[in-house]
């Protein structure tokens, strides 16, 4: 990330407040009430994040390729809800085939596409997979939500309360090491609050075991953080401070969705790892 602007992305409390006590309640009804709306409003912020990127990259987004990642993301949507998980995945790598053979420009310019077009389809499907239809579906994205906002929070307070050696100078000089081991410490908390608070609320048989909760905390802090700075490279790379300007205070949906983007494609890889169940027992 470059030097901070007034105002923009990370520089002002004031208005992260503001957006955050807009956003996460929107998010956390979508994810409570499931079915419908939990897919239209993952349709729409990956429609969001698809258009943002296309402009962050200098791609049109009017165009073949672009008209493409909107139309594999609508055909996602509807195949999961239709067909499920396996049908909304083969639409996803469809089209991401579909806009890197239709993007102009050198074999790199494409490859580049493809991944950023794959990420983005391929992190609509995942977030669905991993609501699915059941409470056990709701437990699941009520932790991921909670463990990624509370170490982003976490993070960017301990960075400004401490400071200190800069985590990756070259990639996002704002980022210290007090800074991620606050986001870890924040991210372990929230885990183990979420596991405490998950049978309580009926959506899970029974308490999980404290170190699964921290184990899985610390690595979707950790993992998320990790994607936090991918998106801080490509934006150095582009010569961007923020991915856009739609939420005020934090920048663009690629900007709030980097960590979650990350954490999210690591929970679903060890769900499927250890047999289709996250580290919590479902409800019946």
């Amino acid at each position: 990330m470059m030097g901070r602007r007034p105002g923009s992305g990370e520089g002002n409390l004031g208005l992260r407040t503001a957006s955050a006590a807009v956003l996460a309640p929107a998010a956390l009804g979508a994810a409570y009430l499931g079915g419908p709306v939990f897919i239209a409003a993952v349709g729409a912020a990956g429609l969001l994040a698809w258009l943002e990127l296309r402009r962050l990259l200098g791609k049109p987004v009017v165009g073949v390729a672009g008209a493409a990642g909107v139309t594999g993301l609508v055909a996602a949507c509807v195949l999961f809800a239709v067909f499920g998980a396996p049908a909304a995945v083969a639409a996803a790598a469809a089209a991401a085939l579909v806009v890197a053979g239709t993007e102009r420009g050198r074999p790199r310019t494409r490859a580049g596409s493809l991944a950023g077009a794959g990420i983005v389809l391929f992190l609509v499907v995942v977030t669905l997979a991993l609501r699915g239809d059941d409470p056990a579906g709701r437990a699941t994205i009520f932790w991921l939500f909670a463990v990624v906002w509370a170490s982003d929070t976490g993070a960017y307070a301990a960075g400004r309360t401490f400071g200190g050696p800069r985590l990756a100078p070259r990639i996002s000089p704002s980022k210290t090491w007090a800074g991620a081991a606050g986001g870890v410490a924040a991210g372990v908390g929230a885990s183990i609050l979420l596991g405490w608070l998950m049978p309580l609320a009926g959506w899970v048989v029974e308490r999980p075991s404290l170190a699964s909760l921290l184990a899985a905390g610390a690595l979707a802090s950790i993992v998320g953080q990790a994607g936090d700075l991918a998106e801080s490279a490509l934006k150095r790379r582009v010569g961007a401070d923020d991915s856009g300007t739609l939420i005020p205070g934090h920048g663009g949906i690629l900007d709030r969705v980097d960590a979650y983007a990350a954490a999210a494609f690591a929970l679903i890889l060890a769900t499927v790892l250890s047999g289709g169940q996250p580290p919590w027992s479902y409800s019946p």
